[in-house]
Parts: structure tokens; sequence; C-alpha cells
């Protein structure tokens, strides 16, 4: 009995090893920003099949990419998404050509000294409104990548909520990280060339920063202080309007 469990979870196992498949590529300049380049290979491959992992190896000490880079397939039963990959070798991905080769087993090379790379890491939630409907997730965070790169290393975007129908309205999550990232990023609210409408609404503090209360419901000092502000001038406005209507009353008697 233990001998038919065993050979059930080999079969199992065999079986899972068949559904994924992984390729290589080469071809980009190593010394652009991960997250940007994982992009515009997510877009360029999607035709291809489900991607589960793109993993750019790096160069700590030179702090810079190495090359190649792997991506990761899963493949249903009869698609063949690294013969699909392959036939795009060599086509231009935003000004470099690329070069695509297939691997064989499973496994994801991981660089050692990747845990503190994050360190600094902050994290925005941003609304984007104006958006045109046939906008895709992956254009919408090659979009907000590109928007906030000059703040500094964009490391992630994820798509929260994508493409409200009443306003064309979509929240993302944008990772970042550099030397004044957040203001940079605050003083970027505005409309980008293609005319979306992009407002940092929300800035996760740094971890183990507690947050002092601001008596406004809202976590954020920042929107705190104004919906304060707002509240104060729609008392002063309140107490305007009793006060003439005082001094009529007085003028009637």
């Amino acid at each position: 009995m233990e001998e038919s469990a065993v050979r059930g979870l080999e079969s199992k196992d065999t079986n899972n090893r068949k559904c994924f498949s992984k390729i290589s590529v080469e071809g980009y300049d190593t010394s652009v920003h991960e997250f940007p380049l994982k992009l515009a290979l997510a877009k360029h491959f999607a035709s291809c099949g489900k991607i589960v992992d793109i993993d750019v190896p790096r160069d700590f000490k030179k702090r810079i990419l190495k090359s190649p880079l792997f991506i990761i397939f899963h493949a249903k039963e009869g698609e063949s998404p690294v013969d699909k990959a392959l036939e795009l070798s060599g086509t231009d991905v935003g000004g470099w050509n690329v070069v695509v080769k297939s691997l064989p087993g499973q496994q994801m090379y991981r660089d050692p000294g990747g845990v503190d790379r994050f360190k600094g890491e902050r994290t925005l939630i941003v609304k984007v409104y104006d958006t045109p409907s046939t906008l895709s997730k992956i254009d919408l965070q090659i979009g907000l990548c590109k928007h906030f790169s000059s703040c500094g290393e964009v490391t992630g975007v994820s798509v929260l909520v994508h493409g409200n129908l009443c306003c064309h309205e979509s929240k993302a999550r944008v990772d970042i990280m550099g030397k004044g990232c957040v203001d940079k990023a605050l003083e970027l609210s505005g409309r980008t060339a293609d005319g979306w409408k992009i407002v940092v609404y929300f800035v996760v503090p740094p971890a183990g920063r507690k947050l002092k209360p601001t008596g406004s419901g809202s976590g954020h000092p920042t929107i705190g202080v104004e919906r304060m502000k707002k509240a104060e001038l729609k008392k002063k406005a309140k107490m305007k309007m009793m006060d003439k209507g005082k001094k009529k009353r007085k003028t009637t008697e």
C-alpha cells in the first residue's frame, strides 16, 4: 500500500513538472531597472501562454542585472508555450531584440543577498481616472511604472481595481524606492501625456512607524489634516449663516 502511495505521488509530481516549461531570455540592457523589464517581457510573451514567474538574476556588487533571465510558463494539455516563445526570438522589445532559448527543468535561480534588496521601499496607493475603457491591466501597470520612474526605482505595480464602469476609475498599489521618492511622487499628481489623471491618495507609513491620531478617521496624516481643514471651513461658513440670520431677526423686530 505504501509503495502504491509513493508511486501515486511520483506520478503526480511528474504530471506537475510537465505542466511547466522554462525559457531563458537575453539581449536586454543589464543596467535597466528590473520591474519595467519584467512588465515589457510579460506583455511581449503574453500570447505564448500563462506566465507563472519571471526571475531576473542580479549582480548585487555591481548593482546591475545579470543575463540571461528566466521565464516559466504554465501549460495546459496540448499547449506549447515554449514553441510560441521561440518564434518570438529576434523580435523587438522596445528598442532591443530578444534572444529566446528553451531550457530543461523548472527550478528557478535565486541570487543570494536578495533579501535586503527592498529595504527602504515605500508603498503608494494611487487612483487613476480618465483612462480608455479598452486599457488592459498590463498597459495600466506599464503606464504607472513609467509615470513614477522619475521618482526612484519602481519595484512593483499591482492593479487593485481595474476600470470602474462609472467613471473609468482604477486603483493601484505602487512600490517604489529611492531618496525622496514619496515627496517626488506626491508632486507628480496630475495628468500624464496620455490624458490620465493620477492621484496619490494614500502613502503607507514605513514598517514600525506609528501614525499620530488625527481625529479625522483617516490613517494618513496628510489626508487627516485636509479633512480637518475642510471641516473647519464648513463650520465657519455655517456660523456666518447663523450670524446673518440673527441680524435679520433684529432688524425686523
